[in-house]
Parts: structure tokens; sequence; C-alpha cells
């Protein structure tokens, strides 16, 4: 019987400590306390210059210094198929709960689909996703101001 009862209490446990670590994060997504912007992009509607529907924003990924570096973008591309993108975060502008992406379907299709936050943390990943966007990597751009 105390098997049962500490399993249950381990797994409770367990459930409350990612509860309370996802529920952090998503609070600490930017270091400056601009969380409530933050928040707002999430589900925010993505078009193309000309207007062509292209997803909706599903999280944003940070750098290190909690600055947003991907906009994690997902759009089905059949009734029954869903796929994610990390977008640079700088290849989007947004208003209220729209926003644009400099690059059409076609671009967006062929582009790298979103694995995980690790994967991006890889900069030789990080950077060709920026470059695929035409964005340059706003890590590189301080580094040549130094």
């Amino acid at each position: 019987m105390k098997k049962i009862e500490f399993g249950v209490l381990l797994i409770t446990a367990l459930f409350f400590a990612y509860a309370v670590a996802h529920s952090t994060a998503q609070e600490m997504r930017l270091k400056n306390g601009e969380t409530s912007e933050v928040n707002k992009l999430f589900g925010a509607l993505v078009q193309s210059p000309q207007g062509e529907y292209l997803g909706t924003i599903a999280d944003v990924v940070t750098g290190p210094e909690g600055r947003i570096a991907f906009a994690v973008l997902s759009y089905w591309v059949s009734d029954d198929t869903q796929m994610r993108v990390s977008v640079p975060f700088g290849a989007l502008s947004c208003e209220k709960l729209n926003c644009l992406l400099n690059a059409g379907k076609e671009a967006l299709v062929s582009a790298p689909a979103f694995v995980s936050e690790e994967d991006l943390s890889v900069p030789k990943t990080a950077e060709d996703i920026y470059r695929y966007f035409g964005v340059q990597p706003y890590w590189t751009e301080e580094e040549a101001e130094k």
C-alpha cells in the first residue's frame, strides 16, 4: 500500500513541478518584463505581403539573453496535416493579432520544419533559418558593431 501512495505522491509532485516550470517559462519569455506583449502573439494570424493566410503563431523561442529569436508558425498543408516552421522574429511585423511575414506560401512550405528549441540553439541552424527568410541574425549584427 505504501508503494502505491508513494507512486501517487511522486506523480503528483512531477506534474506540479512541470506545471510550475511551464508557467514560469511562459512568464520569463522576455527578461525586460514585457511578457504581456509576448502572450498577445500566441494565436496571432500571419499573412504574406500579398494578403494570403499563412498560419498562426503557436510559440516563440528566445535566445539566451531573453530576446525573441523565433516565432513558431503553425499552418495546415492539408485537412489532416499540420506543420510548424521556425520564422525569425525579425521577419515578422505584428500589429495587434495580425502579423505580416516577408515571405509567401511557397517559401513557407519549403522552409525547414520546426523540430525543437534545442535545434534552434545550434548557431549554424539558427543562422541558416534567418538567411532563408532573408534576415540577418541579430546576434551577428551585434558582433559586427563591436
